[in-house]
């Protein structure tokens, strides 16, 4: 009988003779079976998304960033085995100071090479000028190693590698890379910088601009394999001139024969007073263009390996010094700007000022009455000492800070110092008395100090230091980038001309060596400053820093300049005697080569004849017998005891 029939039958019947529950649930109900449909419209949503999210991804990366994959992978393609030269660096004239050529470097793969290794390293020796026996020896050794590659030599002449092509061996690799090159070896070497065995700008400019000098613009570049081999693409691809490519060229502000002047002065007076270190800066000071800048001890950029950080680094803008007497320029400056003190301010000078239970003293004394124009004279530093307690702390410290005394003045080079200016809270009434006189709450660079002197020099507009004329593309000749330094007022016009006039007389009526230019009026200070001890706690007993800062001509100012010399021992270690003839031979030469017209150089400030100047001797005169003598002295042995 059906099931469902049954079913039908057993509802009409009565309960008592219905069968038992648990029976009836035993029996199997047939349901209707469901469509195979459902199945499909499953797999269908599931495609239909599936592809959806393809479509939405592939739109993301062919139309929103397709562009930018399309330039990744071409720069990856084009970045293989490219020879880019670095752009080169050149002074104000166009004088090459640095240049990139090809050079070569060789690997050998031994297991390749089917000549016997006595023969290989012989003629490998040969060919890269490695021949004495201890250099034979070492290339027998590393070529019978079991190495599977090695270095045999880097930076080959074209010759070489035409040599050891025509040799037509197996396993041999010449790399063509680029090689930086200094033609006029150690000029200016502390402003280029040098590049290093990684093509990486360190140091100087080849650092501050290493993103331009390596800029080649929008030049087109074929695209390569991982085997440098070109990718066939639909479009003709653009194919390498003869010359390599390259970056964008640098004109710096130097003037070659300024820094050849500056260096040569400044080496031979440091290598006559034996002194550590030193620094000549000359600057334009309506510009701010550096036009020479010197340091000593000097090194070699085309040999930087063989030089320690402590010669290599500039440290005429990386280390911090306590100027001296330099300073007392700034100190009149600020005094006279905020009107602590007046043009006619005088005082009497005893020799020693007291503060508190403490007290500050001339080097030679008292002076008596004395004026701004003798505070110079006599270099006084009661008086300077006077005038910065009377401007007071804040305003002082307010006043050195926007000659940019503790902050970088933004010179075109990496790692300038900021210099040393205590908060002006922090400073006691004896910080405030010995800063007077360039010691006490601070400590600058001779860059500082030579841009603030700038701005007393241009009228009282402080004009950002630089190095960097323009860079421009070397292809067309076009000026892509005309530095534009910052300017700001730090004095007003009549303090400036003020100032400017009592260094000039000065120089005229004094009796220092410093700043004795003929024909030309100068306007400046001497400097003979304590060494600060490692520890920065006192001062070195006999140690100085030698300095003359000034400008020329008084009366209309174009040529500024610092002379620096750290540690001399000998010319009595004055400002003075050491760094006053560096300053007059330079000055000397330096306007002359500049083409600014003389004047009355002997006359003081109100026309009345100076002193008759005697002539100028440059150090490298004076002292070339010396020198020339030390050099070729044999070295004497130490003492045994």
């Amino acid at each position: 009988m059906d099931p469902l029939r049954l079913m039908e039958t057993d509802e009409t019947l009565p309960t008592s003779t219905r069968e038992p529950a648990s029976r009836r649930h035993s029996i199997p109900v047939r349901r209707r079976p469901r469509s195979p449909l459902w199945r499909m419209r499953a797999w269908q949503v599931l495609l239909l998304t599936g592809f959806l999210v393809i479509c939405g991804r592939l739109y993301y990366l062919q139309i929103i960033q397709g562009e930018k994959i399309t330039q990744n992978a071409a720069d990856q393609r084009q970045k293989h085995n490219l020879l880019v030269h670095r752009g080169a660096i050149t002074d104000r004239h166009g004088l090459p100071l640095a240049i990139d050529t090809t050079r070569y470097d060789l690997y050998i793969h031994p297991e390749l090479i089917k000549v016997s290794t006595d023969e290989a390293a012989e003629t490998l020796a040969r060919i890269t000028h490695q021949e004495t026996p201890a250099e034979v020896a070492h290339l027998k050794h590393i070529l019978s190693a079991g190495y599977p590659v090695v270095t045999i030599a880097r930076s080959l002449e074209r010759e070489a590698a035409d040599e050891l092509q025509a040799l037509n061996w197996a396993g041999v690799d010449i790399v063509s890379r680029p090689f930086r090159q200094y033609p006029e070896g150690t000029l200016a070497a502390h402003l280029l910088g040098y590049v290093n065995m990684d093509t990486k700008g360190q140091g100087g400019i080849e650092q501050a601009q290493e993103n331009s000098l390596k800029d080649t613009g929008k030049i087109p570049k074929p695209q390569l394999d991982g085997h440098g081999h070109t990718i066939m693409l639909p479009k003709a691809q653009p194919m390498w001139d003869i010359t390599p490519p390259l970056g964008r060229h640098i004109e710096l502000t130097i003037d070659n024969y300024l820094q050849h002047l500056a260096e040569r002065e400044l080496t031979a007076m440091c290598e006559h007073s034996r002194a550590q270190r030193g620094t000549a800066i000359i600057e334009d000071p309506t510009t701010g263009e550096i036009l020479a800048w010197a340091n000593f001890p000097t090194y070699d950029p085309n040999q930087y390996s063989k030089y320690p950080f402590s010669i290599t680094k500039n440290w005429a803008m990386v280390d911090v010094y306590q100027p001296g007497s330099t300073f007392k320029i700034l100190t009149v400056a600020s005094g006279l700007d905020t009107g602590a003190i007046k043009p006619n301010w005088s005082m009497y000078d005893s020799g020693t000022l007291s503060i508190g239970n403490r007290s500050v003293h001339n080097h030679d004394g008292g002076h008596g009455q004395i004026d701004l124009l003798h505070l110079f004279i006599h270099s006084s530093n009661v008086g300077a000492a006077s005038v910065a307690l009377k401007t007071g702390a804040q305003g002082f410290h307010d006043k050195l800070a926007e000659f940019s005394i503790g902050h970088q003045t933004g010179i075109d080079l990496p790692g300038e110092s900021s210099g040393l200016l205590l908060p002006a809270k922090d400073w006691k009434p004896l910080d405030t008395a010995c800063t007077g006189f360039g010691q006490g709450a601070m400590a600058c660079t001779p860059l500082q100090l030579i841009s603030g002197v700038s701005a007393v020099a241009n009228d009282g507009l402080w004009i950002q230091p630089h190095l960097i004329k323009r860079v421009y593309d070397p292809t067309t000749g076009v000026t892509e980038k005309w530095t534009e330094p910052k300017k700001r007022e730090v004095l007003q016009r009549s303090t400036a001309k003020l100032v400017s006039s009592l260094l000039a007389t000065n120089i005229a009526t004094g009796s220092q060596i410093a700043g004795q230019v003929p024909g030309y009026r100068v306007a400046g200070k001497t400097g003979t400053a304590q060494k600060v001890t490692a520890s920065g706690r006192g001062y070195m007993a006999g140690q100085t820093i030698a300095s003359f800062v000034g400008f020329l001509p008084a009366e209309n100012p174009q040529l500024t300049c610092i002379v620096v010399v750290d540690g001399p021992l000998t010319d009595g270690q004055w400002g003075n005697t050491v760094a006053g003839p560096v300053f007059n031979a330079i000055a000397l030469q330096a306007a002359q080569h500049l083409g600014i017209p003389t004047n009355n150089g002997t006359a003081t400030a109100d026309g009345k004849p100076g002193k008759k100047m005697a002539p100028v001797v440059p150090p490298s005169v004076r002292y070339s017998a010396d020198l020339e003598s030390a050099r070729h002295k044999p070295a004497t042995k130490p003492k045994t005891h």
